[in-house]
């Protein structure tokens, strides 16, 4: 018998009627089924079946006890839809009103719960309940008019995760406090922000770095989301610029970024961490990740882009003019003098070697 229980199947009713038949015995059906004899007997009392001493002329002729299949199938699938307990907050009942006027008055389900059992007379009720109950509803004016009523107003609610707020512990890290005062100046490039953008599902990723003051844009490649692939990549890119040009990185506390060691020895940069869930500390690569969104779009595979197609998206968004940098692109502000000729780019976009990103 299998660790985990199953109900039983329309084949196996059909079994067991027809060894039924056949003479079997409800222990043998139960070893054939590789079932336990609890659950071929309870299924057998359940649907009315007897012994042949103690059925009736039909069920001795057919030979099945009163056993029928079909009809067991039916009473197992009523019974499997009907609740075992009745809910305890119908709407129409007292305790509805009361929960409605508590959520008029913009209490949330769980306040209504613990202000509910604080009562002369206490009613004790869950706050899932509550939510069950509200989400329940058909679809309708009514419905709607609740839903509002909650604090994040969502139309349907979504599944809970444990692990949401916890984010993994990444050894050693040094806090975005400790960063030196001439990174938040932004007078002297050499300071990136990283982040991974995904494609559908999740199942893939690239990597963006960010200059802090010239917004010079890196993308990278990465075959899985491993930190130590993380690591690896990151350090291959940001190695095709001069040591003067990757002094620090600011990222978040992301797992892939738990080898950030190896990004360090390998490339020099000192890596910093944002506080959690504090995104505006890394205002901008969050805003050119947008930007990146208009080649890369969400719901697609970013594993079908190679790294020189990365780079040659890269140099695009580094080519156009910023209004926060004087109206100066990216690449001219942070390539060595010579490296990008703004006019050439744009008057032959298709015809420029792509020297910002070259190895």
């Amino acid at each position: 018998m299998g660790i985990c229980y199953g109900q039983l199947d329309d084949f196996e009713r059909v079994v067991i009627q027809s060894q039924l038949q056949m003479g079997w015995r409800p222990a043998a059906i139960a070893a054939g089924l590789q079932r336990s004899r609890s659950t071929v007997t309870r299924e057998l009392r359940r649907n009315g079946w007897k012994r042949s001493c103690e059925s009736s002329a039909q069920s001795r002729r057919w030979g099945n006890g009163g056993y029928v299949a079909r009809r067991a199938g039916q009473r197992a699938r009523q019974a499997h839809r009907k609740p075992r307990v009745e809910r305890k907050l119908v709407p129409g009942t007292p305790l509805w009103t009361e929960v409605r006027r508590y959520l008029h008055q913009r209490l949330s389900p769980f306040q209504i719960a613990s202000t509910l059992s604080r009562m002369p007379e206490p009613v004790r009720i869950s706050h899932e309940t509550i939510y069950t109950a509200l989400y329940a509803m058909p679809r309708g004016e009514l419905r709607t008019e609740l839903l509002r009523l909650l604090r994040r107003k969502r139309p349907q609610r979504g599944t809970r995760d444990p692990n949401r707020h916890q984010r993994p512990f990444v050894d050693g890290m040094t806090l975005i406090d400790e960063r030196p005062t001439e990174v938040d100046e932004r007078l002297v490039p050499g300071h990136w922000e990283g982040d991974l953008i995904k494609g559908r599902m999740n199942r893939s990723r690239v990597g963006t770095l960010v200059e802090r003051t010239t917004l010079f844009l890196a993308l990278v490649k990465l075959e899985d989301g491993r930190a130590e692939t993380t690591a690896n990549a990151f350090a291959t890119i940001l190695n095709r610029f001069q040591s003067p040009m990757r002094l620090t990185l600011t990222y978040d506390q992301g797992r892939e970024m738990a080898q950030h060691r190896t990004l360090t020895e390998k490339s020099g940069v000192k890596v910093y961490f944002a506080h959690p869930h504090s995104p505006w500390e890394r205002g901008i690569n969050e805003n050119t990740n947008g930007l990146v969104r208009e080649y890369l779009p969400k719901g697609q595979d970013l594993s079908v882009y190679s790294q020189q197609q990365l780079d040659e998206i890269a140099m695009q968004l580094n080519a156009r003019i910023r209004k926060s940098l004087g109206n100066k692109a990216p690449a001219e502000l942070f390539l060595p003098k010579g490296d990008f000729d703004f006019v050439h780019f744009w008057q032959n976009p298709d015809k420029v070697k792509n020297v910002a990103l070259e190895s």
